[in-house]
């Protein structure tokens, strides 16, 4: 099912490009930090240059890699984080839980005194998000479902494309230039135009936040599994393609799970998911490394003091540049250029 779906939701782009001229292929790793880069000596993620850029004061994923996509702050032109949390509760009801609440308080008052035409209510409510969640990761199945359970989770799903990146923008971004270039350009999962199911994941992770350690991990594993299967998308489809971007977010919901300094339990387990994307990607870049620019970039690091995500975020490239990249507002001009020089 998850590789059906990853299949059918990705292709995006035109026809036509001399196959000996060099490809793009971007990497976009959410969350990627670069103090714990260099603390941990990872040159899996050092292609060449390498450094850190600003990212802004809003510091919402969606907002981000749209100004990454744009070259522009979106955040002046109403895509912000406060807007997109608006739109989400509304469309996924989240208000209606308030009234949910009362109305549960109502009838297990009524029960208390002793009314045996009404049932008490349990404390699994209609929009517990985690189990639900939880139970489709299980079973893999949607079908499978109660009827609310799906309810939810088409509810969860309303609020996740609630932050694609709007029309006005698309013909800002260097996605729009390459494909009007007639350069063949593949998205793989990346946000905010076609994150179909990382979209969904990131609206779950708070879900898991407060959870036992096992229960973060069995979410952590789900979200590697589909960052497994989206790499392997890449590799398959890189001679067929001439821009390709990859995303994933397995180090962000990594982060917010177990970036905790002082526990070297949950630092070990941040760790190792820092070291087996970074060898996976090291293994990808080893295949391709002749035939393409490749760029890793994330949108963020991490701030274990605040527990949520840093003002700065980590860059790797393997080309040369003329200046170093320092605000995420820089990517898209060095990107629209390197689109230039390899279209015939």
């Amino acid at each position: 099912m998850l590789t059906n779906h990853l299949k059918s939701c990705f292709y995006v782009g035109a026809k036509v490009m001399s196959l000996e001229s060099k490809k793009i292929i971007i990497l976009g790793v959410d969350c990627l930090d670069y103090n714990l880069i260099r603390k941990w000596r990872l040159d899996h993620y050092m292609l060449g240059s390498f450094g850190y850029h600003f990212v802004g004061l809003d510091l919402y994923t969606p907002v981000i890699w749209a100004k990454f996509l744009t070259g522009i702050d979106v955040t002046k032109h109403g895509f912000t984080s406060k807007r997109l949390s608006l739109i989400k509760r509304i469309k996924t009801l989240y208000y209606m839980r308030y009234l949910l609440y009362f109305f549960k308080g109502v009838i297990n008052n009524l029960h208390h005194y002793g009314d045996k035409c009404i049932s008490k209510v349990n404390g699994i409510s209609l929009f517990d998000v985690k189990n639900i969640v939880s139970k489709f990761i299980k079973l893999d199945n949607y079908n499978r479902l109660s009827l609310h359970e799906r309810m939810t989770l088409k509810l969860l799903i309303k609020a996740a494309y609630s932050e694609r990146l709007p029309r006005k923008f698309m013909n800002r971004t260097f996605v729009y230039e390459a494909i009007n270039r007639g350069l063949r350009t593949l998205l793989i999962e990346f946000p905010p135009i076609n994150d179909n199911i990382y979209s969904i994941v990131r609206n779950a992770l708070y879900f898991y936040i407060g959870t036992s350690p096992n229960e973060r991990q069995v979410f952590l594993d789900y979200v590697w599994k589909i960052t497994d299967t989206t790499l392997d998308i890449l590799l398959k489809n890189f001679d067929n393609y001439d821009v390709i971007m990859w995303y994933t977010p397995v180090i962000d919901i990594a982060s917010h799970m177990f970036y905790r300094p002082k526990n070297l339990a949950y630092m070990i387990r941040l760790y190792t998911v820092y070291k087996r994307l970074g060898k996976k990607i090291e293994k990808i870049v080893s295949e391709i490394n002749d035939d393409a620019i490749i760029l890793i970039a994330s949108d963020h690091g991490y701030n274990p003091v605040r527990q949520d995500h840093s003002h700065f975020g980590y860059w790797s490239i393997n080309a040369k540049i003329m200046r170093k990249l320092r605000t995420v507002l820089d990517f898209s001009p060095l990107i629209k250029h390197y689109i230039s020089i390899i279209h015939r």
